[in-house]
């Protein structure tokens, strides 16, 4: 989803269940401001009023998609089907409800019960246990439904360049990367996954890298708002195919999930974050390409964060920018059309029609670009072609979602371009280097003639973050274009990481090389092999798997003389060549270097009843939740006490990685769209009646 503005306490210590903020006292799901906001807004028809209300206090229905590009995606639906969805339906009980594939998204699913009631329920255990351990290899991703929109609407192609320009936590960015991976297993394009948050920058290495294992990616630590221009290699200026621009925002449409917000929200959330949210924009669009796609959204139904940023952005357009009608893409979705009309609606609750109606003491924060086009402007505008999805049309969150395409080249006047909502202390630092291997690189040599690596495989593409001097621990991996954005850019862009692990370095366990083939990469390297590859049974793959110490002794496998054969080392196993497995074999045993939740996973495609295994995993990753809560408790406790200064990460709890709506992007506003704000005594206005 969109950045959510709000209190990071709030947002991290509250209880996913949402009935709960802080362990103790309970959230009072209403907000006369809210009410009255939305009342005022007639977004949809008076007689809806009332199923709004209702379902905006319901918790938010848990969903997920199972990789578009994933080579078992079939399987994996079938696999949920057989083993849970059916056990679900005859287990009779009216409180569980099967989850439902999302009529305008195949392979996406949801389920009326929220994700704590998915997580403690006795007959959805096992599936939790399933989501959490293939979404941890990225197969399945648990996201919110109106998340998955804005990339369906840019569809791009295997061969684009695509810029995230407020990517993390990452599941849009994730999925952007899996479309661009159905077409072909190896795109030529790329994708640039941005965050101003280094924090969060390293939260979406782990979703867009480390889960996904794709050699396209690169992620950056830059300001959206001052994001450099990208170089290439002949010293020109690279734009972009396709630009996602979600937002930083109120995140008044989360509070299904998020009900901090119902005790802080007001109108002022919405004005506050505009103009920030229009700097933002512009940044996108002047990284477009003439010809391209852009998407913005939010996690907002407000029209001043909606409607009105895409308005002024056309506006100062100029007739190099047009909205691209969204809804025919996408039609059994159920979406309102965006507006050409809206109150602007201050802190007070009072309603100025126009900006010339504004006191001269909140003209700075309630500015011109706040109201709706004139007529004039509506009629070339289209925004209705703009999407807004409410809560109670398909049991959701609320989103706001445009799609817009770059006709001509745009400029903003640096007037327009200055961002003043913003506060932001970027920490200077040198990154460390991407060092691509040299032709006829010694350490190329000994790995190619040890694996017998095909000579079409691109070796140059791989490299290190150390100086070329420095004896490097691992080697990277990146197609084409990451390598030229990489060499074109790292010496004014922070680049945080790129590519997948490829090779990991012996630490003088083997004589014959320096490098062992690492898990990360070798569905990429895999086909290039021809040297210490081993094809073995089913039984032996199950015996390596499900052993319970890591060391196999090779006496227990029958491909345990086939092994001797080869070199001590890396050795990669595969029963079908579509799932390689790297172990290390010495002289008497056996070791898989995968992760337990990949384990997991292979013994599932194998056929294996993985529950035992599962529960046993559920119930670690619980104790080490308990573990951390007690953890941040007793800083908080010792901050409270006065033993502990940083009491901004005593505040801070861990959380899992789920959403793409959590936190606020690492931007922060300033107080100017509060001056004035504390009298609700404003003169030639129309009062907003409050209403439950």
């Amino acid at each position: 989803m969109g950045k959510k503005f709000i209190n990071k306490k709030h947002a991290n210590r509250s209880k996913s269940n949402g009935n709960r903020r802080d362990g103790f006292t309970p959230v009072e799901k209403t907000n006369e401001k809210y009410w009255a906001f939305y009342k005022a807004q007639a977004l949809f028809p008076e007689e809806e009023w009332d199923d709004f209300q209702a379902v905006v206090r319901r918790d938010l229905p848990s969903a997920f998609r199972v990789q578009g590009c994933h080579k078992d995606r079939q399987t994996l639906i079938a696999e949920m089907e057989k083993r849970f969805f059916t056990k679900i339906r005859a287990a009779g009980d009216a409180s569980v409800f099967v989850p439902e594939e999302l009529p305008w998204y195949p392979g996406a699913y949801q389920t009326r019960m929220s994700r704590t009631e998915v997580r403690s329920h006795p007959i959805l255990a096992q599936l939790h246990n399933f989501l959490v351990t293939e979404a941890e290899l990225g197969s399945i991703s648990r996201q919110e439904a109106v998340s998955m929109i804005p990339p369906l609407l840019l569809n791009p192609a295997k061969d684009h360049f695509v810029l995230d320009l407020c990517a993390a936590p990452g599941s849009k960015t994730m999925q952007l990367i899996e479309m661009m991976h159905e077409e072909d297993p190896n795109p030529t394009g790329m994708v640039i996954a941005n965050d101003v948050d280094k924090k969060r920058c390293y939260m979406l290495v782990r979703q867009t890298l480390k889960r996904m294992k794709n050699a396209n990616t690169a992620v950056i630590n830059e300001d959206a708002t001052q994001l450099p221009d990208f170089k290439w290699k002949d010293g020109s200026t690279r734009k972009f195919d396709r630009v996602l621009c979600d937002v930083i925002c109120s995140g008044d449409g989360t509070v299904r999930k998020n009900p901090d917000i119902w005790e802080k929200w007001s109108p002022q959330e919405g004005i506050g974050i505009h103009k920030l949210q229009l700097s933002i924009a512009r940044r996108a669009v002047e990284q477009l390409a003439v010809g391209g796609r852009m998407v913005y959204s939010t996690c907002s139904m407000n029209p001043m964060e909606d409607e009105a940023v895409v308005a002024q952005l056309l506006r100062e357009a100029k007739g190099g920018l047009r909205l691209i009608d969204a809804h025919p893409m996408l039609p059994k979705l159920k979406a309102l059309r965006g507006v050409n009309k809206w109150k602007v609606i201050s802190k007070a609750m009072v309603e100025y029609p126009t900006h010339a109606d504004v006191p001269e003491e909140l003209q700075r924060p309630i500015v011109k670009s706040l109201f709706p086009p004139t007529e004039e402007e509506a009629a070339t505008m289209n925004l209705p072609y703009t999407m807004r999805i409410v809560p109670h049309h398909q049991d959701t969150g609320g989103f706001f979602v445009a799609l817009l395409e770059k006709v001509s080249e745009v400029e903003f006047t640096r007037e327009n371009s200055n961002v003043k909502g913003a506060v932001w202390r970027k920490k200077f630092f040198k990154d460390d280097p991407f060092t691509f291997l040299k032709e006829d690189d010694e350490r190329w040599f000994d790995i190619r003639n040890h694996y017998g690596i095909s000579d079409t495989f691109h070796y140059q593409n791989l490299f290190n973050r150390m100086l070329e001097d420095q004896n490097s621990r691992q080697l990277f991996y990146v197609n084409d274009a990451v390598k030229e954005f990489l060499k074109a850019n790292m010496a004014h862009i922070s680049i945080i990481n790129a590519g997948m692990r490829m090779f990991g370095r012996n630490e003088n366990k083997v004589e014959q090389v320096k490098f062992r083939v690492s898990q990360e990469g070798i569905g990429a390297l895999f086909p290039y092999l021809s040297k210490q590859v081993l094809q073995i049974s089913r039984k032996d793959m199950l015996t390596i798997l499900r052993h319970e110490g890591n060391l196999v002794p090779m006496e227990e496998l029958e491909a345990g003389e086939a092994m001797r054969k080869n070199l001590s080392g890396s050795l990669v196993v595969y029963v079908d060549r579509d799932d390689p497995v790297c172990t290390w074999i010495g002289q008497k045993t056996c070791a898989p270097y995968v992760g337990k939740e990949e384990k997991v996973h292979l013994l599932r495609l194998l056929g294996e009843d993985t529950e035992v295994i599962e529960d046993l995993m559920r119930n670690n990753r619980r104790a080490k939740a308990v573990a951390d809560r007690n953890a941040v408790d007793e800083e908080r406790a010792r901050a409270k006490n006065g033993e502990n200064d940083d009491a901004e990460t005593a505040e801070e709890a861990p959380a899992e990685v789920q959403d793409d709506d959590e936190g606020s992007g690492g931007y922060r506003t300033d107080d100017e769209g509060k001056k004035g704000e504390a009298s609700s005594d404003e003169p030639d206005a129309k009062r907003v009646k409050t209403e439950a």
